[in-house]
C-alpha cells in the first residue's frame, strides 16, 4: 500500500506511519515502441543485462548497457499513448490515494494538445506530480515552457534533450522520486511536530485547570459545610426567623457555588481558534483570576496587594486574559513556597493602552536566562516541575491574540515583574 493510503487511513496525526517511497512513474508517448523502451530502462525484466532500442526518426538511436543486480531500483511504471489516457490514469491514481510521483512526457504527442499543455492539466489534478519533458532542440525552449506552466511551477518540471542515454532516464527518475519522497517526509515531520505542540499546549492548559480544580474542590467543601450546617440548624430550631436566615445563607452559598462552577467550566472548555473580543473592564478578568486562585493563595500564604487600580475599558477576550493572569499567579506561588506577596496593578496609559502589572517578591530570575523564559519548552522547574509552556502561552495570547506586548523583568527591589501592555482597541 502506498504512503498516501497509509496516511489517509490513520485517525490521529501522531499515529500516522512515515510516508513510504513512491516510485510510480507515468510514461506518455504516442509511439508505443519508444514508451516501452523507456519503461524497459526503468523496470528491466529479471535477468536482462543488456537492453538496446532505437528511437524513431525524431531522434538518434540510443543503446546502452544496463546492469541489473540487487542494488538496481525498480520503478512501478505505467505507459499510455495519448493525452486522454494520461489524464484518466492520473485522475484514477490520485482518487485511489496512490498517485504517480512523476511522469516522462513526450513534447510532440501528435494530438490536439502537446506534452506541455498536458502537464498543465495533469498538475491541476495532482499538484504534487513532477514532470520530465522528453524534448528535441526544435521543440519549445525552456523559457517558453516556464512561461506557459507558470513561474510558480518552475520547480515541478525538468527536461531531457534528445538524443538521451538510459543513464539520464534512470538518474532523472531516481532524483525526482527521491525529491517527491523528501517533500512528503517534510510534510509528515511538520505535521507530527504541530500535533506534538498541540498536545503540549493542551497539557499545559490541563495543568492550569488542575490548579483551579483544587481551588474549586476546596471552595465547594467550605460551601457545602455552610449549607449543611445551616440546614441542620433550621431543622432543629422551629423558629421562623432563624429558618429564614438559614435559608438565605443556603441560597447565598448555592449562588456562590454556581458562580465558581461556571467560571471553572469556562476555563476548562478551552478557547476558539479565533477568540471573540468584546469591550471589557480590565479589572474584571484580573479579579476573576484572583478569585479562582484564592484557595491556592491561602494555602501558600500569599497576600494579594492591589497596588494601583485604575478603571480601563479595552477590546479583548476576557477568558484569555484570565488564563494569562492565572499562569502568572501560579508561577509566583511556585517561587514563594514559604509565603509572600503579589502586587497587582491596572494602569491606564494614554488613551489607547492598558497595563496590567504583576510583581512577586520571590528570588527573581538569573539574568543569564531571563531572555529565555518566554521560549516554548524552556523551564526552570526541572522535568517534573513544569512543561516550559506557561509563559510562552501568555506571550502568544498577549502579543498575537491581543497585539500587545509582554515584558518579563527583575524588579529593582527584588522579585519578578511582568507587564502586560494591551491596546484598548483592536485594529481590524
Amino acid at each position: 500500500m502506498s504512503a498516501v493510503k497509509n496516511i489517509k487511513q490513520q485517525s490521529s496525526p501522531l499515529a500516522k506511519a512515515q510516508p513510504e517511497p513512491n516510485r510510480r512513474i507515468l510514461i506518455v508517448d504516442d509511439e508505443p515502441a519508444i514508451a516501452e523502451g523507456i519503461k524497459s530502462i526503468l523496470s528491466p525484466e529479471s535477468g536482462d543485462n543488456v537492453l538496446a532500442f532505437r528511437r524513431s526518426s525524431r531522434s538518434a538511436p540510443v543503446a546502452e548497457t544496463i546492469i541489473a543486480g540487487p542494488e538496481a531500483i525498480s520503478f512501478d511504471v505505467m505507459v499510455v499513448n495519448s493525452p486522454h489516457a494520461a489524464l484518466q490514469a492520473v485522475k484514477e491514481a490520485y482518487a485511489e490515494g496512490n498517485p504517480f510521483a512523476m511522469g516522462f512526457f513526450d513534447v510532440m504527442l501528435g494530438a490536439d494538445i502537446d506534452g506541455i499543455e498536458l502537464v498543465k492539466k495533469v498538475q491541476e489534478i495532482d499538484s504534487r506530480m513532477y514532470a520530465v519533458f522528453v524534448t528535441a532542440y526544435h521543440d519549445r525552449n525552456v523559457n517558453s515552457i516556464n512561461d506557459f506552466l507558470g513561474h510558480d511551477k518552475s520547480d515541478r518540471w525538468d527536461y531531457i534533450n534528445k538524443p538521451f542515454t538510459d543513464g539520464e532516464i534512470l538518474q532523472k527518475a531516481r532524483n525526482v522520486t527521491s525529491l517527491w519522497h523528501l517533500q512528503r517526509m517534510q510534510e509528515w515531520n511538520e505535521e507530527q511536530l504541530s500535533e506534538a505542540q498541540k498536545l503540549l499546549l493542551q497539557n499545559e492548559r490541563m495543568n492550569t485547570v488542575a490548579a483551579v480544580g483544587r481551588s474549586v474542590a476546596h471552595e465547594f467543601g467550605n460551601l457545602l459545610m455552610q449549607i449543611v450546617g445551616h440546614a441542620e440548624l433550621a431543622m432543629l430550631k422551629n423558629e421562623p426567623t432563624r429558618m429564614k436566615e438559614a435559608l438565605e445563607t443556603i441560597l447565598k452559598a448555592s449562588d456562590t457555588a454556581t458562580n465558581i462552577l461556571g467560571r471553572f467550566k469556562k476555563l476548562a472548555s478551552g478557547q476558539d481558534k479565533r477568540p471573540e473580543k468584546t469591550l471589557i473592564h480590565v479589572f474584571k478578568p484580573v479579579e476573576e483570576a484572583i478569585d479562582l486562585m484564592s484557595y491556592q493563595f491561602r494555602k501558600s500564604q500569599i497576600q494579594i496587594q492591589k497596588a494601583k487600580w485604575e478603571q480601563v475599558l479595552m477590546e479583548g477576550n476576557h477568558h484569555s486574559i484570565v488564563q494569562v493572569l492565572m499562569n502568572l499567579f501560579i508561577n509566583a506561588t511556585h517561587v514563594m513556597a514559604d509565603g509572600g506577596k503579589i502586587d497587582v496593578s491596572i494602569l491606564k496609559v494614554g488613551t489607547d493602552e492598558a497595563h496590567i502589572v504583576v510583581r512577586d517578591y520571590g528570588p527573581g530570575i538569573p539574568e543569564d536566562i531571563l531572555h529565555k523564559v518566554t521560549e516554548p519548552l524552556f523551564t526552570t522547574k526541572g522535568s517534573q516541575g513544569g512543561t516550559g509552556l506557561g509563559l510562552a502561552i501568555c506571550k502568544e495570547i498577549v502579543e498575537i491574540e491581543h497585539r500587545g506586548e509582554m515584558i518579563v523583568q527583575n524588579h529593582p527591589e527584588g522579585g519578578v515583574e511582568v507587564t502586560l501592555k494591551l491596546p484598548t482597541r483592536q485594529e481590524a
